[in-house]
């Protein structure tokens, strides 16, 4: 987790830095599209745009160490994609 977010926030740094020296316009996309990926991505892992029965099924059905597996993928994501959202963020308001 720590090394997913460490990852996420030199990412996010580097291209902050790129952006802000060059044309933000293309950083604010590559930033914009790796935080978004990687929260839609990680919303799908954790279940969030199925039903409540789905949920239920997919509990009664998955193995605890599945379950875990699933939930460190989640975090891994929402870590690396977390600091690059909100660094395109940062870029659309600098510009």
């Amino acid at each position: 987790m720590k090394k997913s977010f460490l990852i996420g926030i030199l990412l996010a740094f580097f291209l902050f830095l790129f952006g802000f020296f060059t044309n933000l316009d293309v950083f604010i996309l590559i930033s914009g599209g790796i935080g978004l990926g990687c929260l839609l991505v990680a919303g799908l892992l954790s279940g969030v745009f199925i039903s409540g029965d789905k949920i239920r099924a997919n509990f009664a059905t998955e193995t605890s160490s599945e379950r875990q597996k699933r939930y460190n993928r989640m975090l891994t994501l929402v870590a690396v994609g977390a600091p690059n959202f909100l660094v395109a963020i940062l870029l659309t308001i600098i510009s």
